[in-house]
């Protein structure tokens, strides 16, 4: 039985509108079933996550955008901008004609203007801003880049420009204005909740300038999308878009073989044979901004000696963790930065597995007969490592034949977050996902000084000053060439280093219904319909 077939004869039983609606969504839109629904639907209030991100390509727009294709940054709110001599001011010229999408809860009066790039930004930057601490007030992306510090103010000097001053040069900044968190909301609807008294509105019945705008939203159910008729690229060709929350991927996978999904987020790694096979199916595999990583904690013994973390990095066999954690969903890394990155050292060799040679270098540092340690794993799998688990238990097996007992823990990610801010650790399997492009995102929160002071996300600890002026010097030179060239430098200096292991990079994988198509896969792993139709 087909099912369509299903479908209408569940329809016929129940005489519910719902499935006739669903019925809908299934003939002129697309269903993504995804694995978390987020409690708020405003890109700027969460941190990290391929959904979030998701959200962001299909409601809202920025003021650039990063090709999917070339990875160089693209207008999209803004059709031109400029750079002061001294890096340090930013003017954008924006797009006009650009209409807010009507929704059953706000219709705009006017067509998108400076005024709501100011009220975007200004959310953020200023304490004093009616809507700055609604939500919880809390910005991860900008509060890790210190974006308040680095912005100086933002101005406009006319109805369609807008510019930016900064305190000092940084190269990444456009990148961070192309990123999904830096989403453009709708000044004008801010007033109307501040008449009406329901700020949070904001975040939870959002207006945007995107392609989708929100019809219904349910948290840990679904969220409703529909397309936006006046969207300034054009009216998507879907009509009607629907996230469904399905925690499970063998839920998830049950839906797309059924047609009740057109597209499947997060395939398990051992159900790709399966969905490769059947001709209805297809999967798009995408080399991602990823890197998952064993960091050790270099404010402890033994792995302040870094011969130790050399001897560590040999024993790994990355190889027989690929074809069991990865399968064919994963490519050994050879430093921190992916394949994908422009800052990318092809040069670099990566460490060789040799057990030999990791049992003389531990030796060497005085530990012969090993030592023992705790392995600290997140409990959930992860874009950037699908089992964390499995492999921590590779990683103990292998340092088991040097002598060294490992003890893994596995621990809820609120949990473990709490403890690696104590410093206890002696070593934990962690990785990143790019929000930019650009190298600064991927190498600063990570290993940066700053970062590793106390509540920061430099697990190992690690602070080298000659790390950190590599860096700052990669931050304010404005010439790519000269910022290469500094990138290379720190990979060279992290490979001799090794406060992190490098471990995996893993591909961003996404299963599809055949006749779904154009679905544009960005390169931080988030998914934009506005092109995408069905047969």
């Amino acid at each position: 039985m087909t099912c369509k077939r299903s479908l209408w004869l569940l329809c016929l039983l129940l005489g519910l509108s719902a499935c006739r609606q669903d019925e809908s969504i299934q003939e002129r839109g697309a269903i993504y079933c995804v694995g978390t629904l987020n409690q708020n639907l405003n890109p700027q209030l969460h941190g990290s996550g391929m959904l979030a991100s998701s959200i962001s390509q299909q409601i809202y727009n920025r003021l650039l955008e990063v090709n999917p294709y070339t990875q160089q940054l693209d207008g999209s709110l803004a059709t031109h901008w400029q750079v002061s001599p001294d890096g340090l001011v930013y003017s954008f010229t924006l797009r006009q004609g650009v209409q807010f999408q009507s929704t059953a809860w706000f219709t705009p009066s006017r067509e998108f203007n400076a005024e709501d790039v100011l009220f975007s930004f200004r959310r953020l930057l200023d304490p004093r801003h009616p809507f700055h601490r609604v939500s919880g007030g809390q910005y991860p992306f900008f509060d890790n880049l210190r974006f308040d510090y680095l912005v100086r103010s933002v101005s406009a000097p006319s109805p369609h420009e807008v510019r930016f001053v900064l305190r000092r040069p940084d190269a990444s900044f456009l990148a961070n204005l192309a990123s999904d968190y830096a989403v453009i909301l709708s000044a004008e609807y801010g007033a109307r909740l501040q008449v009406e008294g329901t700020l949070a509105w904001m975040d939870h019945r959002p207006v945007g300038t995107g392609p989708f705008l929100v019809k219904e939203y349910r948290p840990e159910e679904f969220l409703r999308l529909a397309r936006h008729e006046t969207y300034w690229e054009g009216p998507p060709p879907l009509s009607r878009l629907v996230f469904d929350f399905t925690p499970k991927a063998s839920k998830r996978l049950t839906k797309l073989l059924t047609d009740e999904c057109q597209v499947m987020a997060y395939p398990a790694v051992t159900q790709l044979p399966f969905i490769r096979q059947d001709p209805q199916l297809k999967l798009v595999v995408r080399d991602s901004l990823n890197t998952a990583f064993l960091a050790l904690n270099t404010r402890k013994a033994p792995f302040r000696d870094v011969r130790v973390r050399r001897a560590l990095a040999m024993a790994i066999d990355r190889q027989t963790l690929l074809q069991a954690v990865y399968f064919d969903s994963g490519q050994a890394a050879r430093g921190m930065l992916p394949p994908l990155s422009w800052a990318q050292d092809a040069r670099l060799e990566g460490q060789r597995h040799d057990p030999d040679a990791a049992r003389r270098l531990l030796t060497e540092a005085g530990y012969p007969r090993g030592f023992a340690m705790s392995l600290w794993v997140e409990s959930s799998e992860r874009a950037y490592n699908p089992d964390a688990l499995k492999t921590a238990q590779l990683i103990q097996s292998d340092l088991a034949k040097l002598g060294i007992q490992v003890k893994i823990e596995r621990l809820k990610w609120s949990i473990l977050r709490s403890r690696l801010g104590e410093g206890r650790h002696d070593g934990v399997i962690l990785g990143w996902a790019a929000d930019t492009a650009d190298p600064d995102n991927f190498l600063r929160p990570l290993l940066s000084c700053n970062a590793a002071r106390q509540g920061g996300i430099n697990v190992s600890a690690w602070c080298d000053p000659r790390f950190e002026r590599l860096l700052n010097h990669g931050l304010t030179t404005r010439g790519q060439a000269q910022r290469l060239q500094y990138y290379h430098d720190a990979q060279a200096l992290l490979e001799q280093e090794l406060p992190l292991i490098p471990l995996a990079h893993a591909l961003s994988i996404h299963a599809f219904r055949s006749n779904l198509h154009q679905v544009e896969v960005t390169p931080m792993g988030s998914l934009a319909f506005k092109r995408a139709y069905r047969d």
